[in-house]
């Protein structure tokens, strides 16, 4: 089983970076990348902006999930830093939300994205919850005899 797991963590290891990648060839190539991408002319400068808004969340997403993955490597999981962590990642959603609902008024696709970002912050959030309250759990467990 644990080698099950450690293969597990590497691809998921693996995964954050090649996102993380995608994610700074997607802020360097944005004016070149979304007119190859978009068949519409009047709508790219909307997606070349919106990729810069939501770039600094995302990275700060692919950073904690970094910090997450290293963290479980490490077996040291039930922290507060791991809480902070995922407090981190559902507010980064929420902003890129945010972001995506803005350009949604201009064009209704990323209206989509922002319902899946508010979706995907929700889900994060309830993680966090019920990972602070095993942290908690566990602090008032290494306090028992």
């Amino acid at each position: 089983m644990k080698l099950s797991n450690d293969k597990s963590l590497l691809l998921s290891r693996v995964c954050v970076w090649m996102f993380a990648l995608i994610l700074a060839a997607l802020v360097v190539g944005a004016p070149w990348i979304w007119p190859f991408v978009l068949h519409r002319t009047g709508i790219v400068q909307l997606y070349v902006t919106v990729t810069y808004l939501s770039a600094v969340p995302a990275g700060v997403v692919l950073f904690c999930l970094h910090r997450l993955l290293a963290s479980a490597a490490a077996a040291d999981v039930f922290t507060d830093a791991n809480v902070a962590r995922l407090r981190a990642v559902s507010w980064c959603l929420a902003a890129a939300a945010l972001v995506y609902a803005g350009g949604g008024f201009f064009d209704w696709y990323l209206f989509v994205l922002a319902a899946a970002a508010a979706f995907a912050a929700l889900i994060v959030r309830v993680l966090k919850n019920v990972l602070a309250e095993a942290v908690e759990l566990k602090r008032e467990n290494d306090y028992t005899i």
